[in-house]
């Protein structure tokens, strides 16, 4: 079945006379689970500084700073002075570039903004949309597999509001707003209200006076921050460099030597959202896009408001879904761009989990930028996986820890039994769960040999209809509740029918569910896979014909249907599919190869195969191991 792991086959006529299809995945280790993280949060210090052109500068991060060398994501602020031209910055891990702001700056402008990156041997790359500065990178903290702290992310809000100095002022924070006493770390949205000089202003470990800046700000401007700081007693503490300002803390969330919190998942920046906003809450549906599963418990990721639709000064608000604290993620101006890294916690179910935003006057356009999500680890990694026939009887092969499992029905052939299908079953019925998938689904092989037929006239035809009378005895109706195209009959030139075609899909479909060994066969999805490697007609209407068919008669049994395959082979098999077609509105579970689960989790925002459906799921291969994203 999958791209990068298919069996060679003998192609007998024999076996090409009962219905070739593509051959089962031949994966036989345990599903990956997606790398995960726990927090370690460092006293704030400068790993890096430097100018920065349009053209990507590699930054090595792990090594410096306390970062250790198996670290898979850093949080790190990213001030970028004087900007030679209006324009914005992209932190991005090494290698990855991306199209997603990171921050908003106009010509001349200093901003300071947080940013949580995926690392790629340990490193990050910087680089501006236009002109060049000089960036400085601050880390605060880093995620790792293995030790380190849990995320349990809260609901905002305000956890400080006071006046401060140039003199550090204290901020206890353990025992507000649902912070326990044993948090390591927070992260709070701060802001800087009406400054009365220009400075910038330093969030750090109470007692820890670190010569490094959040935010700079201008005199009587007020701005908005994400910061993530280390606890030193249950406190931080905050100052400015000049004058004074008001600050306020609403905290999004708190991190903890715990194994009930989440776990952080990196991922290469990728845009999940882009809306208007009023001052009535919008919700923003964030599972099922940009790969966040349904598993996520909160996302971290960028919010940039654009200048054409900033009618008024305001500030942005982005909270939980059904939490409308008064609280300011961004404040802006009348015609301004700005853009602040955002820890949200998501609120409904696995099927739909949402945040919600809203500015306090006028309107404006949002866009949001995902760069990882936290999700509960107890429920499973989040990513399903698929087995069949080549991972044999012994449950040893089988993955591990899969929030869904997808079992193939056949044994390479669309009219052959896979003899392990009682025990794979079996396994898939201990997935986890946690995601919007059925936790056991099932997929088929696919073919239409009929050309094949008609062009070896000496093959056994055994396989190929000759009348609308199905395996079991019973004749479907040549109408629009039976087979669409009219009455399959024999003979050669039946072999290149529609009728013929769509009734080939119909027996097949029959014999999966009726003669396999699937109990039940209403209760399951079943995926219909389509690839190349079998044996098809040469024009995409009769092929459709096939899957036509095939969906029909499970439909009929009350089970759901959905479309694998490659973009490649879809388009060569079926072409577009027209909306009359059974198959427009069916979902796609698309196959990218060889390739990472960043990359499966951005192919979540890919085209379906069939303009009325989605894309509601995205296989990749790392090694030998088949590997399933949950794009809903």
């Amino acid at each position: 079945m999958r791209l990068q792991h298919r069996l060679a086959l003998v192609l007998t006529a024999l076996v090409v006379a009962t219905g070739i299809a593509a051959v089962g995945p031949a994966s036989t280790a345990a599903a990956a689970a997606p790398t995960t993280g726990r927090f370690t949060p460092l006293d704030t210090t400068r790993v890096w500084s430097g100018s920065v052109p349009t053209t990507a500068t590699v930054i090595p991060i792990a090594g410096h700073g306390g970062v250790p060398a198996n670290a898979t994501a850093v949080v790190v602020n990213v001030e970028v002075e004087n900007p030679t031209a209006a324009g914005t910055a992209r932190v991005t891990p090494a290698g990855v570039s991306s199209g997603v702001t990171s921050q908003a700056f106009r010509k001349g402008q200093t901003v300071s903004a947080l940013q949580t990156v995926r690392l790629v041997g340990g490193k990050v790359q910087v680089q501006l949309s236009a002109g060049k500065a000089t960036v400085y990178l601050d880390v605060s903290g880093y995620y790792a597999n293995g030790s380190g702290a849990t995320f349990t992310p809260l609901n905002a809000a305000r956890v400080f509001n006071q006046k401060v100095g140039t003199t550090p002022t204290k901020v206890p924070l353990a025992g507000r707003a649902g912070i326990p006493s044993t948090a390591t770390a927070v992260a709070v949205n701060t802001e800087v209200g009406t400054p009365s000089a220009n400075g910038y202003v330093r969030v750090t470990p109470a007692g820890k006076d670190a010569t490094v800046a959040a935010q700079v700000f201008t005199k009587g401007t007020t701005i908005s921050n994400l910061v993530i700081v280390k606890l030193v007693g249950g406190a931080a503490q905050v100052k400015v460099s000049s004058g004074t300002a008001t600050v306020f803390m609403d905290v999004a969330g708190y991190y903890a030597n715990t194994s009930t919190g989440s776990v952080y998942v990196p991922v290469n920046p990728v845009r999940a959202a882009s809306t208007s906003l009023t001052t009535t809450p919008r919700t923003i549906r964030l599972s099922g896009t940009a790969g966040v599963p349904g598993t996520a418990t909160a996302i971290v990721a960028t919010a940039t408001t654009t200048t054409a639709k900033t009618t008024a000064s305001s500030y942005l608000r982005f909270t939980p879904s059904g939490q409308d604290p008064q609280v300011a993620t961004q404040v802006l101006g009348a015609g301004q761009t700005l853009s602040n890294a955002v820890m949200t916690k998501l609120v409904g179910s696995t099927v739909d989990r949402r945040a919600q935003a809203k500015v306090s006057v006028g309107t404006a356009s949002l866009t949001v930028d995902v760069a990882g999500y936290f999700m509960d680890g107890s429920s499973g990694s989040g990513f399903g996986a698929d087995v069949s026939w080549p991972q044999g009887g012994s449950s040893a092969s089988y993955p591990k820890n899969q929030a869904f499992g997808i079992v193939g029905v056949n044994n390479g052939l669309a009219t052959t039994t896979n003899p392990y299908l009682a025990q794979q079953l079996a396994w898939a019925k201990t997935s986890a769960g946690g995601t919007s998938q059925p936790k056991t689904q099932l997929y088929v092989n696919t073919a239409n040999p009929g050309q094949y037929f008609a062009d070896n006239p000496t093959v056994p035809r055994t396989s190929w209809p000759t009348s609308n009378v199905d395996p079991g005895g019973t004749k479907v109706p040549a109408s629009a509740s039976g087979n669409p195209y009219g009455t399959c009959v024999a003979g050669t030139a039946a072999l290149t029918s529609t009728q013929c075609s769509w009734m080939y899909g119909w027996n097949r479909a029959y014999e999966d569910a009726k003669t396999r060994g699937v109990t039940s066969p209403g209760s399951y999805r079943w995926w219909l896979d389509a690839e190349t490697d079998g044996s098809w007609q040469k024009t995409t209407t009769l092929n459709r014909a096939t899957l036509e068919g095939m969906t029909a008669y499970f439909v009929s049994l009350g089970a759901t249907v959905g479309v694998y395959s490659s973009p490649a082979e879809w388009s060569t098999l079926f072409g577009v599919v027209p909306a009359s077609s059974r198959l427009y509105t069916l979902p796609t579970w698309r196959a990218i190869g060889t390739a990472t689960a960043a990359s499966a989790q951005a192919a979540c925002s890919a085209a379906p195969y069939v303009a009325g459906g989605r894309t509601t799921m995205v296989q990749y291969v790392t090694g030998s191991t088949d590997n399933v994203v949950s794009c809903v």
